[in-house]
């Protein structure tokens, strides 16, 4: 019995199961929808994102123009926002927005990039509760279960259908009382469930990579080979654990039905219970503080900094001596006390903000450290890096955020305390945002170890899979 007689039976046998067809043609759909989620996300970044770089352009443009008219002996166009202020032209009126465009595969995984913002408007009041917020208006129940993209399909539906595939691989033939017929050839039970198994894995993820390498192929991420073939990668070597799983249940000579039992508790507990569990765990142990904390001190510390404006300068100007010349000490202009106040407001939201980060940080730790525990988490770690919408990726760019709106303060914040006035050739000398996104360095780094861990728990059900097949004989 030859691999090619084999494999000809398995397309018979597949083509002659209705129920087995139809679960294909549903994966196939469900694929499609998923895919077609991601691209319509994906457009809608990046008209976001397009938005955000003209509007940057525009309102430079527009208070360039209006400093020019003021300069010409016109008036500004709002006695309540004169551009020649340091605090409107630094402020909201001429903020810059730090953008993170979509990752090269966004399309595929939407990740985190529909929860964490990916873009923040930067000016003088930037603080830390301009990091805990998100700029979208959100429907909170998607923003919580998720959007359904290909990694959902993948890490959770894959499963299911390569289980129903595979959980009568072997058992069926027992019952059938062909194992015995078949063994009489010369073939082993190894050879024949390997490569009944190869069929079925060639089948199932062959179609998975054709639709990921077609959204990528529609929304260029093939610009990120690394990407696509770290995505990929991944995809098989999870797909290859859960078939394996099959494979060595099979040689438990127990009955399909026991079988598929067993399959479907696997998935149960390293799909679904056991990410849960973890998730919980950390929420539990260590959980964050309220939002409504973080507002309530920025109340009370703009309420207090408002009366306190004198002696929170003073204090300012004593730990940063290099901002304080040009400032009168007797009579501090009225930007150089709301300055003041404005830092005292920063200084306590900090407070609060690292106390999140610290907790936030603990969650990550936890997760980090029994996420080994599911192949599906780290599935999935891997192919939201691969995507770019990973957490790690947000965290970089915020990172890079936060280090630009100190440059941005550094830039105004002596005009500030100096009572100066801009001039036209100020917009076009404001500091502006790079982005230096991660590389595929970064991204390769960070894979390595659950890719690793996902390859032995592949190699330890695939050798318990050879030892029980090489036991299987005829008889049994």
């Amino acid at each position: 019995m030859t691999a090619r007689t084999v494999l000809r039976n398995e397309w018979r046998l597949l083509m002659a199961d209705r129920p087995l067809r139809i679960a294909l043609g549903l994966f196939v759909v469900l694929l499609g929808y998923a895919l077609t989620n991601g691209v319509v996300w994906l457009r809608f970044q990046e008209r976001t994102v397009e938005a955000t770089k003209s509007g940057n352009v525009e309102r430079a443009s527009a208070l360039e123009q209006e400093l020019e008219v003021i300069e010409a002996g016109g008036q500004p166009f709002s006695p309540f926002a004169d551009p020649r202020s340091p605090l409107v032209l630094g402020g909201p009126s001429g903020s810059q927005t730090a953008v993170l465009a979509p990752g090269p595969l966004t399309a595929l995984a939407i990740g985190q990039s529909d929860l964490l913002p990916y873009y923040y408007d930067v000016n003088v009041y930037t603080n830390e509760s301009s990091f805990h917020q998100n700029g979208e208006v959100e429907n909170p129940l998607n923003l919580m279960v998720g959007r359904f993209d290909l990694a959902f399909a993948v890490v959770y539906l894959l499963p299911l259908l390569v289980l129903a595939l595979s959980f009568n691989v072997l058992s069926e033939e027992r019952e059938q009382g062909t194992l015995a017929l078949t063994l009489s050839q010369p073939v082993s039970a190894r050879n024949v469930v390997t490569v009944k198994l190869a069929f079925r894995a060639l089948l199932v993820v062959g179609i998975v990579l054709g639709v990921s390498l077609l959204g990528a192929l529609a929304t260029g991420g093939f610009g990120s080979p690394d990407r696509i073939l770290l995505w990929s990668f991944t995809v098989v070597a999870y797909s290859l654990f859960w078939f394996m799983l099959a494979a060595w249940v099979n040689t438990l000579r127990r009955s399909s039905a026991w079988n598929a039992t067993i399959l479907v508790g696997a998935w149960l507990v390293l799909v679904v219970v056991l990410p849960a569990a973890i998730n919980a765990a950390a929420g539990l142990l260590h959980p964050l503080p309220s939002r409504v904390e973080m507002i309530t001190a920025q109340r009370e510390a703009s309420n207090e900094a408002v009366n306190r404006r004198s002696e929170l300068l003073a204090r300012y100007l004593e730990d940063h001596p290099e901002m304080a010349e040009g400032v009168v000490a007797d009579e501090p202009g009225l930007g150089a006390l709301s300055w003041a106040a404005t830092d005292a407001v920063n200084r306590r939201l900090e407070e609060v903000a690292a106390e999140h980060d610290a907790r936030r940080a603990e969650q990550i730790a936890l997760v980090r450290r029994y996420r080994f525990l599911s192949p599906a988490l780290l599935a999935q770690e891997v192919l939201l890096d691969a995507a770019g919408t990973s957490d790690a990726r947000f965290a970089h760019f915020q990172s890079q955020v936060r280090a630009f709106a100190e440059q941005w303060r550094e830039f105004f914040v002596p005009a500030i305390l100096a009572d100066e006035q801009m001039n036209a050739s100020v917009p076009a000398n404001v500091p502006r945002f790079g982005l230096a996104d991660e590389g595929s360095t970064d991204v390769a780094r960070r894979a390595t170890v659950p890719l690793a861990v996902l390859g032995g728990l592949l190699a330890l059900v695939s050798a318990a899979a050879g030892v029980g097949l090489g036991r299987v004989r005829g008889a049994d």
